[in-house]
């Protein structure tokens, strides 16, 4: 685990601690259930960042979106 990003197999790690590895469509719906905010990897699996787990837990605020200004154009 690099320390800010959690791949896909620490999610799985988190989702089932133990016994076999859960698929990916468990973890997805675990990481819903959850509140966890995720991107998609090359493999179809998921990724995210600690920031993000804390965020769902209630630990930190979520991020807020800002708006650019070279975006409103």
């Amino acid at each position: 685990m690099i320390q800010e990003i959690l791949r896909f197999e620490d999610l799985q790690r988190l989702c089932r601690p133990k016994g076999p590895a859960p698929r990916p469509a468990t973890v997805r719906r675990w990481a819903d259930r959850q509140g966890i905010v995720y991107k998609y990897d090359r493999q179809g699996g998921i990724w995210t960042t600690m920031r993000a787990v804390n965020a769902a837990l209630g630990l930190l605020e979520a991020p807020v979106e800002v708006d650019h200004p070279e975006d409103l154009i």
